[in-house]
């Protein structure tokens, strides 16, 4: 079964071309026959990760949400926070 997924990476030093992480997630989604309907970068802003990520919850043609970057422990890395906001259910 393909699944439809959306790539998110929270960065505030990457772009596209040099988003290392994104591009192996990339492969991976391809390699395994799946569809990458949408790949963004954002900064490392909650407001902007929560407007993403609640954009991509509402449309139908995306089954899975991919997030990496943000995690680091510099205080302005804080993606686990924005999910935190919108998250509906825990799994640890």
């Amino acid at each position: 079964m393909n699944v439809n997924i959306a790539l998110l990476t929270v960065t505030d030093t990457r772009t596209i071309d040099n988003d290392k992480s994104g591009s192996i997630l990339v492969d991976k989604i391809k390699s395994a026959s799946h569809n990458l309907v949408d790949r963004k970068i954002c900064k490392d802003n909650k407001a902007d990760i929560i407007t993403i990520l609640k954009k991509w919850t509402n449309q139908k043609n995306i089954d899975v949400i991919i997030t990496t970057g943000g995690t680091g422990l510099t205080g302005r890395d804080i993606t686990p926070e924005a999910l935190e906001e919108i998250a509906d259910k825990h799994i640890p």
